[in-house]
């Protein structure tokens, strides 16, 4: 395995923060610290297969987001109310923090030992039975939600004990995430009881506050996180893969556009925003991001949330751009600000690129100006037929295209 040299600073003896040096040798570390840097060492990027029950994991949780179309597939008046929007994002939330929450202790940890397949597999159950509560009522399903949500969080607490338990009680880790594991399970546990109590508001507000801490918790918790053991190239081939599969539901729900029998030019046009979108994520995630670096991935993380959604609200706006009682203005505005959310996401990625490829300011103008394009384009001409297709086409091909170039004008080594 490739050897990185990094710099580990201590502050008080309190934490280790992990920084990576490029390019300078261990010798001229020596010769540039500063009081705060004591010393460097050499770390090794931590490999680990994806084995194949965390791709049949993944299905369940593609499933789960395919399905948040059924929350938004009936607009009210023409348009989506607040009610369905932030329906919406709980669910959204809930789903992509389940899947994490998983996905990094199977990072860490999983060795697949005997009882990890079965709490995985016991985690999986509750994930289908959380699907099923995805519909326009959630009043009808919140108590079914709340507890296979609960019961999944369960699943992971056994996990972190156990590897908490033998380490001897020493992994700071495991037991960090168990304090935020338990803390997350009494919180739902406590909406539940505040909810069969007739408290459904506070319930409600509860849980987001819940949710939202859980996402943000790996921000704030910097130096915990830094320190830990983590595989990197793990972590992005997960999303990557999840984000595949992700597109492949696009594909599916945009079939219904195309009829042999009557072809139709919208059929085959939104199947190309689908592959400009594709081809966009692939050049960006995969060919100019590093994979085999140590570092903290809370940013690709933070990045893959709004990739998912935004694939996702893309596939409901081109369902609306088929059915006449959709407001035109309303569908070019939402496949806008899909394509922006999207745009800009994946863009966030480029502060894992490789050193090869510089990250210059010219590259975020062109970008924000090649989805202002698609944009106006899509608003400018919302009545037309094919102003939305057009318009995604642009915004997305044209920053598939200069990011490909810029792929390609650096696949040369760099020379010192």
């Amino acid at each position: 395995m490739d050897t990185i040299y990094y710099l580990i600073r201590v502050d008080q003896g309190s934490w280790i923060s992990i920084h990576p040096v490029f390019r300078w040798p261990v010798q001229r570390l020596a010769e540039n610290t500063i009081n705060a840097v004591r010393f460097a060492v050499s770390m090794e990027v931590r490999e680990k297969k994806v084995e194949l029950i965390e791709l049949f994991y993944d299905l369940i949780y593609v499933y789960a987001i395919s399905n948040l179309t059924l929350l938004v597939e009936d607009p009210e008046g023409g348009v989506i109310t607040w009610q369905m929007y932030s329906v919406y994002i709980v669910f959204s939330m809930i789903i992509i923090l389940a899947w994490l929450l998983m996905t990094n202790y199977v990072n860490r940890y999983c060795t697949w030992r005997w009882y990890e397949y079965v709490l995985v597999v016991v985690n999986m159950s509750a994930a289908v039975l959380m699907t099923q509560t995805i519909n326009n009522d959630p009043e009808l399903s919140a108590v079914t939600l709340i507890a296979s949500v609960a019961f999944m969080i369960a699943c992971i607490i056994v996990l972190y004990l156990i590897q908490y338990v033998k380490s001897g009680r020493k992994d700071s880790y495991a037991k960090y995430n168990l304090i935020v594991l338990l803390v997350m399970e009494a919180v739902f546990m406590a909406a539940l009881g505040l909810r069969s109590a007739g408290y459904e508001e506070v319930a409600k507000h509860i849980i987001a506050v819940n949710l939202v801490l859980g996402m943000i918790v790996p921000l704030v918790a910097r130096k915990i996180y830094d320190a830990a053991p983590f595989s990197f190239p793990h972590l992005v081939e997960r999303l990557e893969l999840l984000t595949i599969i992700m597109f492949g539901e696009a594909i599916i729900a945009i079939t219904g556009f195309i009829d042999l029998t009557n072809p139709e030019p919208l059929g085959f046009m939104n199947f190309l925003v689908i592959i400009m979108m594709f081809g966009f994520y692939v050049c960006q995630v995969h060919y100019l991001c590093d994979h085999h670096r140590v570092t903290r991935a809370i940013g690709m993380i933070l990045c893959h949330y709004l990739i998912l959604i935004s694939i996702n609200l893309v596939t409901v706006a081109f369902i609306y751009s088929d059915v006449g009682e959709v407001d035109t203005m309303f569908v070019a505005a939402m496949m806008a600000l899909s394509m922006a959310v999207f745009n800009i996401s994946l863009h966030g990625t480029c502060i894992y690129y490789h050193e090869r490829f510089q990250r210059r300011p010219m590259d975020t103008a062109l970008m924000l100006l090649f989805t202002a394009v698609g944009a106006a384009v899509m608003i400018g001409l919302s009545g037309e037929p094919y102003a939305v297709s057009v318009g995604a086409i642009l915004g997305f091909g044209l920053n598939f295209a200069y990011f490909w170039m810029k792929y390609r004008s650096g696949t040369a080594p760099a020379t010192d």
